[in-house]
Protein backbone atom coordinates (compact mmCIF):
# COMPACT_ATOMS: atom_id res chain seq x y z
CA UNK A 1 0.00 0.00 0.00
CA UNK A 2 2.28 2.42 0.58
CA UNK A 3 4.42 1.76 -2.22
CA UNK A 4 1.66 2.35 -4.54
CA UNK A 5 0.50 5.72 -2.90
CA UNK A 6 4.34 6.79 -3.08
CA UNK A 7 4.42 5.99 -6.50
CA UNK A 8 1.82 8.66 -7.33
CA UNK A 9 3.76 11.23 -5.90
CA UNK A 10 6.08 12.78 -3.29
CA UNK A 11 4.78 12.46 -0.15
CA UNK A 12 5.84 13.35 3.05
CA UNK A 13 6.15 11.23 6.32
CA UNK A 14 3.18 12.79 7.79
CA UNK A 15 0.60 12.23 4.36
CA UNK A 16 1.86 9.02 3.81
CA UNK A 17 1.39 8.13 7.74
CA UNK A 18 -2.11 9.30 8.06
CA UNK A 19 -3.07 7.81 4.55
CA UNK A 20 -2.24 4.42 5.92
CA UNK A 21 -3.80 4.66 9.40
CA UNK A 22 -6.43 5.73 7.46
CA UNK A 23 -6.52 2.59 5.52
CA UNK A 24 -7.08 1.27 8.89
CA UNK A 25 -3.51 0.46 9.60
CA UNK A 26 -2.63 0.13 13.59
CA UNK A 27 -0.64 3.49 14.10
CA UNK A 28 2.02 1.26 15.34
CA UNK A 29 2.35 -0.60 12.24
CA UNK A 30 1.56 2.79 10.46
CA UNK A 31 4.78 4.69 11.83
CA UNK A 32 7.22 1.50 11.18
CA UNK A 33 5.71 1.38 7.68
CA UNK A 34 7.09 4.85 7.47
CA UNK A 35 10.46 4.63 9.11
CA UNK A 36 11.09 1.71 6.77
CA UNK A 37 10.19 4.22 3.72
CA UNK A 38 12.54 6.59 5.21
CA UNK A 39 15.28 3.93 5.30
CA UNK A 40 14.79 2.94 1.28
CA UNK A 41 14.81 7.06 0.40
CA UNK A 42 10.88 6.40 -0.37
CA UNK A 43 9.77 9.54 1.62
CA UNK A 44 12.13 12.64 2.06
CA UNK A 45 10.88 15.18 3.89
CA UNK A 46 13.40 17.88 3.55
CA UNK A 47 14.05 17.31 -0.19
CA UNK A 48 10.16 17.67 -0.65
CA UNK A 49 9.75 20.35 1.27
CA UNK A 50 12.95 22.24 -0.83
CA UNK A 51 11.46 20.72 -4.57
CA UNK A 52 8.41 21.77 -3.53
CA UNK A 53 9.21 25.39 -2.62
CA UNK A 54 11.70 25.90 -5.34
CA UNK A 55 8.39 24.70 -7.91
CA UNK A 56 6.25 27.16 -6.37
CA UNK A 57 8.44 29.88 -6.56
CA UNK A 58 9.02 29.28 -10.08
CA UNK A 59 5.33 29.96 -10.56
CA UNK A 60 5.16 33.36 -8.70
CA UNK A 61 4.51 31.73 -5.36
CA UNK A 62 5.73 34.32 -2.77
CA UNK A 63 6.36 33.26 0.81
CA UNK A 64 3.25 32.98 2.37
CA UNK A 65 1.51 30.76 -0.14
CA UNK A 66 4.57 28.44 -0.13
CA UNK A 67 4.71 27.86 3.56
CA UNK A 68 0.93 27.51 3.70
CA UNK A 69 1.21 24.44 0.88
CA UNK A 70 3.70 23.05 3.02
CA UNK A 71 2.69 23.18 6.40
CA UNK A 72 -0.48 21.52 5.08
CA UNK A 73 1.58 18.44 4.11
CA UNK A 74 2.50 18.30 7.93
CA UNK A 75 6.07 19.95 7.42
CA UNK A 76 7.84 21.55 10.72
CA UNK A 77 8.28 25.03 10.19
CA UNK A 78 11.78 24.45 10.53
CA UNK A 79 12.04 22.55 7.52
CA UNK A 80 9.62 25.20 6.08
CA UNK A 81 11.83 28.11 7.07
CA UNK A 82 14.65 26.09 5.56
CA UNK A 83 13.01 25.57 2.21
CA UNK A 84 11.79 28.52 1.43
CA UNK A 85 15.26 30.35 2.50
CA UNK A 86 16.18 27.31 -0.01
CA UNK A 87 13.92 28.42 -2.71
CA UNK A 88 14.27 32.19 -2.66
CA UNK A 89 18.19 31.42 -4.52
CA UNK A 90 19.65 34.53 -3.25
CA UNK A 91 17.20 37.28 -4.36
CA UNK A 92 14.88 38.69 -2.04
CA UNK A 93 11.25 37.96 -1.59
CA UNK A 94 11.08 41.63 -2.77
CA UNK A 95 12.90 40.65 -5.90
CA UNK A 96 10.57 37.36 -6.70
CA UNK A 97 7.58 39.96 -6.28
CA UNK A 98 8.83 42.03 -9.11
CA UNK A 99 9.48 38.76 -11.58
CA UNK A 100 5.97 37.94 -10.57
CA UNK A 101 4.41 41.14 -11.40
CA UNK A 102 7.25 41.05 -14.88
CA UNK A 103 6.02 37.59 -16.00
CA UNK A 104 1.82 38.55 -15.08
CA UNK A 105 2.40 41.90 -17.13
CA UNK A 106 0.44 43.56 -14.65
CA UNK A 107 0.68 47.53 -14.36
CA UNK A 108 -2.31 49.25 -12.92
CA UNK A 109 -1.64 49.24 -9.76
CA UNK A 110 -4.54 47.64 -7.76
CA UNK A 111 -4.43 44.62 -10.00
CA UNK A 112 -0.79 44.09 -9.40
CA UNK A 113 -1.97 44.23 -5.42
CA UNK A 114 -3.87 41.78 -5.68
CA UNK A 115 -2.20 39.30 -8.02
CA UNK A 116 1.02 39.28 -5.27
CA UNK A 117 -1.66 39.00 -2.49
CA UNK A 118 -3.02 36.32 -3.90
CA UNK A 119 0.13 34.56 -4.81
CA UNK A 120 1.27 34.73 -1.07
CA UNK A 121 3.11 37.97 -1.13
CA UNK A 122 3.98 40.03 2.36
CA UNK A 123 1.60 43.15 2.54
CA UNK A 124 5.00 44.88 3.26
CA UNK A 125 6.71 43.85 0.34
CA UNK A 126 3.77 44.78 -1.75
CA UNK A 127 3.79 48.10 -0.42
CA UNK A 128 7.52 48.30 -0.61
CA UNK A 129 7.72 47.44 -4.14
CA UNK A 130 4.38 49.00 -5.58
CA UNK A 131 3.76 52.15 -2.92
CA UNK A 132 0.65 51.68 -0.50
CA UNK A 133 -2.78 50.58 -1.71
CA UNK A 134 -4.77 53.14 -3.70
Amino acid sequence: MAARFLARAPRTTVELERHLTALGYQPATAATTVVRCGELGWVNDEGLARDRAVQLRARGAGSAKITADLEARGLPAALVDAAIEAARDGASEREWARRALERASVAEPRRAWRLLAGRGFPEEVIADLLGEPV
